[in-house]
């Protein structure tokens, strides 16, 4: 085993390089240079070349196709007809994506779904009747050990696919555990292992030592201390699972902000440092129903202990929908064990668009985001009379039609399924055409404002601010 990490930490290959016919007979070449120089195993040599042609380049190219060098990354394939996950950071907000395989072709990707939040794109390429892909294995993340073995796999720098081995030091830790990362906490929680990486690697598979499952997807690294962070396969595949279905992640909702109470505080009131309080509660949430209040300090969520080694805010977010779940506070200096339904973040949209699926289903839409929003649009000139009549759009009405609103860092709830957005920026638009330009011209200023129209009447037309200048901090290091 000693041989495979002398054989990968040699390599830096270029596509062409592990190019092989049918993923299974590659050209070994017994002469590569090694670091010790000793006779390399033609097997174990063959097993990399295998790994490797599971892994992608990620290549974002402008609107006019031309392709951005500086900001390939990598993915996997998931799946042989065509499935490859990666970053979200990899792709942001990117015109086009596109893909290229260790036999050299190169593929216009489907951004199928994307979530910021845990940082995963999922992404999918047409491939002709006959063809296939070689996918990964995923191996259970939740069994991986400190001083495992492991092999990370991808394209830094776009110089070509490297495969780099190392260990892994932590499992189950929470990116607002790290300094260096600052406020920036969106990622849910990583493996943490000492391999070298650089960027580009970002989206690429982190293997066990013999290179047969994925226990992770590199996600982010500290430049020059040759430790990495990725997201373990078992969240991985849940994500996945829900981008196929949904194109986004259906998020729990109770209705409260959870913050961390000053250390003196706590350690007065909780006797030791690392409480939490609830800041807010919305307006008709679910923890509002449940009587929870303003000053509430969380002790229990779902029969977890609340402190430091716990993500509060994965926590609060992935609590199973519809199902009555115990919270315990501390009020007045008494616990207090409460009962509370959780409700999923986007219940509205999803229910509003379940009960129009078939009618907007075949609509073609493009998908727009706006600081965070994400947003699926339609000309009027593409509804059916049916969906026109459901929605009561007259042949006066111009703009664009929202099919599906994702969710946002803000509070945007003028921003609904179903309603149409006529002006931009106090610029009247007829299509999608006028919004991408009118959108073009607001780049650079603080926040983007829409004029939003409900046909149905639920609410008046309204101006919505999407505000641009909150951007999170980039303290974080990302290997794109």
């Amino acid at each position: 085993m000693i041989s495979l990490f002398i054989v990968v930490v040699s390599f830096c290959l270029s596509v062409n390089d592990v190019q092989a016919k049918d993923y299974g007979d590659p050209a070994v070449d017994v002469n590569t240079q090694i670091y010790d120089d000793r006779t390399v195993d033609a097997i174990i040599q063959k097993d990399v070349y295998q790994l490797m042609n599971t892994v992608v380049d990620v290549i974002v190219a402008d609107e006019d196709g031309t392709e951005d060098k500086t900001s390939t990354g990598s993915g996997f394939i998931i799946s042989e007809d065509g499935y490859i996950v990666t970053n979200w950071h990899v792709i942001d907000s990117s015109d086009s994506v596109r893909i290229a395989t260790s036999d050299g072709k190169k593929y216009i990707a489907q951004v199928v779904g994307k979530d910021e939040y845990d940082d995963v794109a999922l992404l999918k390429i047409d491939l002709s009747k006959s063809a296939r892909l070689l996918p990964v294995k995923f191996g259970d993340s939740d069994k991986v050990k400190v001083f495992d073995r492991v092999i990370a796999v991808g394209n830094p720098f776009g110089l070509g696919k490297t495969a780099t081995p190392g260990n892994i030091l932590r499992k189950d830790g929470n990116f607002d555990q790290v300094p260096a990362f600052g406020e920036n906490k969106q990622f849910s929680s990583y493996i943490q292992a000492n391999v070298n990486i650089n960027y580009g690697n970002s989206g690429g598979p982190l293997f066990l030592e013999k290179g047969e499952k994925v226990i992770g997807m590199i996600t982010a690294f500290i430049p020059g201390s040759g430790i990495c962070f990725a997201i373990p396969s078992n969240l991985l595949q849940k994500i996945i699972d829900q981008l196929k279905v949904f194109g986004k992640i259906r998020r729990s909702w109770l209705g409260i902000s959870a913050c961390k109470m000053p250390s003196d505080a706590s350690s007065i009131l909780l006797g030791r440092s690392d409480g939490y309080y609830v800041a807010n509660v919305s307006e008709e949430s679910p923890a509002m129903s449940a009587g929870i209040q303003d000053g509430d300090i969380i002790l229990q969520v779902n029969n977890k202990d609340i402190n430091k080694k716990i993500n509060v805010e994965y926590l609060l977010n992935n609590l199973p929908i519809d199902k009555v779940i115990p919270i315990q506070i501390m009020r007045d200096g008494k616990k207090r064990m409460m009962s509370i339904r959780v409700k999923d973040y986007n219940d509205e949209d999803i229910s509003f668009l379940d009960e129009t699926d078939n009618l907007i289903k075949d609509i073609p839409y493009e998908q727009i985001e706006i600081s965070g929003l994400v947003l699926r649009l339609a000309d009027i000139c593409n509804l059916t009379k049916k969906v026109k009549k459901k929605f009561r759009i007259s042949s006066d009405d111009s703009g664009v039609f929202i099919l599906f609103v994702g969710s946002s860092s803000s509070d945007n709830s003028g921003v609904r399924v179903g309603s149409l957005i006529s002006q931009v920026n106090g610029k009247r638009i007829s299509n999608l055409i006028d919004l991408k330009a009118a959108l073009e011209s607001t780049k650079g200023k603080n926040g983007v404002v829409l004029y939003v129209k409900d046909p149905l009447m639920i609410k008046n037309p309204e101006f919505v601010v999407i505000n641009c200048g909150n951007e999170k901090s980039q303290k974080k290091e990302f290997s794109r």
